[in-house]
This record gives C-alpha cells, sequence and structure tokens, in this order.
C-alpha cells in the first residue's frame, strides 16, 4: 500500500513538474531573450504562426556586435543557458555558440549575423527562445563623375534579409528603411525600400552652387535610427543664368536691376535689347550689348527711351576649363514714354466727378498749360516744375476749376496749349495744342 501511495507522489511531482514547465515556457517566451544594446527590434514574417524575434545592431565598423542576453523563467538562478547558431545548409540548429551553467542570466555578444537559439533548463523545466541577430553597417557613398550637367555619386546599402522557415525559398526583409541622398544636410533625392534592389545607386545633384558641398546618404529605419554615410565634398560645374529684375515696368528713365542666385559662373555677359517686333533698321546703342561688361553676377541698367524691352544673360562656368555655360532671357521689361492725356470735357458743376480740368501725365518732368477762350484771350494757366514719378493716378496735381477771376465761365468751347518736358532724355520738350468743351449740366 506504502509502495503504491509512494508510485502516485512521484508521477504527481512528475506531472507537476511538466505543468510548471509548460506554463513557464507559455507565459515567458515573449520576454525571456532581450538585446539592450540593437537599435531596432522587430518579429518575423513567417507563412506559421510561431515567429521569432528580429534584432538590428549598428555596426559602423562591419566587425560584428551583435549582442543577446536571456533571462530564467523564473528569475532565479541554476540555470544552464545553452546558445546554438542556426546552419543554413543543414537547417538545423547546430553550431555551438555558448554555454553558462547554473546562473540566472546569459549573454552572448560579438555575434555575426544570423539565426541564434537559447534553451534554458533546470530540472524537468526546458524552455527555449529564437531570435534572429543582423548587423547593420552605414551606406557608402562614392564620387563618380562630374560635367557640366551635374555632380554624379553612386550609394549601396546592405538590406539584410532572412529565410521564410516554412517556405526556405522566400526572402523577408528584416526591416523597412527610407533613404535620403542630402546635399548640405537638404534633402534632393527620397527612396523606399521598394525602389531599391540592393545593388549601387546612381544619385545626381543636377543643381548650380557656389563652392563646395557636403554629400551624404542618409538611411533610417522603421525604429527611426539613422545610418549616415561618411562625407564627400565636391564642386559642381553647374551654371544656372536665371535671374530677377526690378522693376518690370515704370517711367524713363528706369534703372532696373538684375540679380542672378547661385549662379556658379565665372563670366557674364548681360545683353539689353529691344522686342525685335519694335526694332526698325540698326539696333540703337542703348539697346545692344553692352561694351563694358561686367564680371559679376549682378547689374543695373538704365531705360532712357520708352518701349518693351528683354534682357539676356550668358553666364559661363569655366573651372577646369569645363567652359559650361547657362543662357537666360527674362520676361518683357516696360518703359513708359513721356507723353500726358488732355480731357476734350469737363462738367464744373460740383458733384465731384470730373470736376477740374487736369492732364494725365506719363514720365513727365514738368509742364505748363495755358486755356484760352474764343477770342483768343488768355483764361487761365497752371504749370509744375517737378512733377513727381510715378504717381499712382497720373493726374497733375493743378488744373482748372472753371472759373475766371472767382466766376463760373460760360459753357463752351476753350482752347489750350500745353508744354513738357520728358524725363528720358534731359532738354526734350513736347507741345501739344487742343480744344475743351465746359459744360454746366449736371
Amino acid at each position: 500500500m506504502r509502495l503504491m501511495v509512494l508510485a502516485i507522489s512521484n508521477k504527481l511531482r512528475l506531472f507537476f513538474g511538466i505543468l510548471l514547465a509548460l506554463i513557464l515556457c507559455q507565459s515567458t517566451i515573449q520576454a525571456q531573450i532581450t538585446a539592450p544594446s540593437s537599435s531596432c527590434n522587430s518579429t518575423t514574417a513567417y507563412t506559421e504562426v510561431d515567429q521569432d524575434a528580429i534584432f538590428v545592431f549598428r555596426d559602423d565598423a562591419n566587425s560584428g556586435v551583435g549582442e543577446l542576453k536571456a533571462f530564467s523563467p523564473d528569475g532565479t538562478s541554476g540555470w544552464d543557458f545553452t546558445w546554438t547558431k542556426w546552419d543554413s545548409a543543414t537547417k538545423i540548429f547546430s553550431i555551438p555558440t555558448h554555454i553558462d551553467n547554473g546562473v540566472g542570466e546569459s549573454t552572448i555578444n560579438n555575434l555575426a549575423d544570423g539565426r541564434y537559439k537559447v534553451e534554458i533548463q533546470k530540472g524537468l523545466v526546458n524552455v527555449r527562445f529564437i531570435a534572429w541577430v543582423f548587423n547593420q553597417t552605414k551606406p557608402s557613398l562614392v564620387f563618380d563623375a562630374k560635367d557640366c550637367d551635374g555632380v554624379a555619386f553612386k550609394s549601396a546599402f546592405l538590406v539584410h534579409q532572412y529565410p521564410d522557415i516554412n517556405t526556405p525559398n522566400t526572402l523577408n526583409v528584416s526591416t523597412s528603411f527610407v533613404f535620403s541622398f542630402q546635399r548640405d544636410n537638404i534633402e534632393l533625392q527620397r527612396l523606399t525600400l521598394d525602389d531599391y534592389d540592393g545593388l549601387p545607386k546612381s544619385f545626381f545633384d543636377d543643381q548650380a552652387f557656389a563652392n563646395e558641398a557636403d554629400y551624404k546618404m542618409i538611411v533610417t529605419d522603421e525604429c527611426g535610427f539613422e545610418y549616415a554615410s561618411d562625407i564627400k565634398s565636391e564642386k559642381t560645374y553647374v551654371v544656372d543664368a536665371t535671374f530677377t529684375l526690378d522693376p518690370t515696368t515704370g517711367e524713363a528713365p528706369l534703372e532696373v536691376s538684375f540679380e542672378t542666385d547661385n549662379a556658379n559662373a565665372t563670366d557674364y555677359q548681360w545683353f539689353f535689347y529691344q522686342d525685335e517686333a519694335r526694332i526698325d533698321g540698326a539696333v540703337p546703342t542703348q539697346d545692344s550689348l553692352l561694351v563694358d561688361v561686367k564680371a559679376g553676377s549682378d547689374e543695373t541698367y538704365t531705360y532712357l527711351h520708352p518701349g518693351k524691352y528683354l534682357v539676356k544673360l550668358i553666364a559661363t562656368n569655366n573651372d577646369d576649363s569645363m567652359n559650361c555655360v547657362d543662357v537666360f532671357t527674362s520676361n518683357e521689361i516696360t518703359v513708359e514714354g513721356s507723353i500726358f492725356e488732355v480731357p476734350n470735357v469737363f462738367t464744373p458743376n460740383g458733384d465731384g466727378a470730373n470736376d477740374e480740368f487736369r492732364l494725365r501725365l506719363y514720365s513727365v518732368k514738368s509742364y505748363s498749360v495755358k486755356i484760352f477762350n474764343r477770342w483768343g484771350r488768355l483764361v487761365h494757366e497752371f504749370q509744375e516744375s517737378d512733377v513727381s514719378a510715378g504717381m499712382a493716378d497720373r493726374k497733375s496735381s493743378k488744373g482748372w476749376d472753371g472759373k475766371i477771376n472767382g466766376k463760373l465761365a460760360s459753357p463752351g468751347t476753350y482752347f489750350y496749349v500745353v508744354e513738357a518736358e520728358g524725363r528720358e532724355e534731359e532738354g526734350r520738350h513736347y507741345t501739344e495744342k487742343g480744344s475743351l468743351t465746359l459744360l454746366h449740366d449736371k
């Protein structure tokens, strides 16, 4: 009878030991292997439900810096830890790696890429954990060539893959990445992992800039961790003759400023010329190529004559005898001539509309106006010796209110003589004669 009780007791101990092992295995399998020094971690995407942990480590020196740490299921010592590595040829964990006996935790380091397993055992309890280790190196960036079109580089980045354990011919990527090609910390080109096939890829910068710039490749993983290539400093031969101008319209004489932005040129030739449709015969001197072209990126030019003009810049980069050229032509510049508009009727009736006879002036420096009645008698005159340039409403500040000696003049026809001096040329005078009608009707 006693033997039977002992046998039952041993069976119960065995049963509860196995039950404890199962409970420990099921409750701790996701939490008992870690990688504190990893930069990113995720899980596999096998076709079946049992997945492994993935740990990615930054390895700039390409020396193998992977590290895994395992803990005993109950947090106590006295456990045996046996580490092995997956053999991709035999498809089993057959490569001995490390053993720790009678401890509560175990760490293995300086690990190469691969799949690792740890078996943790004490008495009847035996649990295991599996994890992938990937040592991620920084991307490479190598100068390729440069010409008048731009600067070219090649870059490569090791994207780690692991086989699907249940479907060995299928490869999955360990983590996703975003690739950023940068100049002076400004992104020029971006790729995602879907655009990258693992082979060296070409990157091209076709923009103009002065002096040397720093290029680099930044790869960011799904955890937000960045891997940066070594910086490569290069200059470019690319020329950009694009320029801005101000103002684009105004009265003659009109001074216009031209300014380039990052032209990256050694020589500049500015052409100031009139719209071909307005040229009749030889091109006037002021509309032809300036003889003493300044070797600078900015220029100013004063337009003396009214018309519509275009400006062309030929910018050249002769560094290293490359002779790279770019040409840019501006939009049209409108220079207003010296003209004045004289109304042919006005109504000094006090309604606030067209109550005064005034000129509308364009690029006029000074003027005088005389008004005569039908018998040739001077009834009013006004003038300005220094007209403000670019008036908002273009109306003369002086005029005739329709009164003679303080009394409203009789309705009818009057005659005017306008003499004016234009702004475009010193001493250029204009004279215009005509008639106007004075009305009292509202």
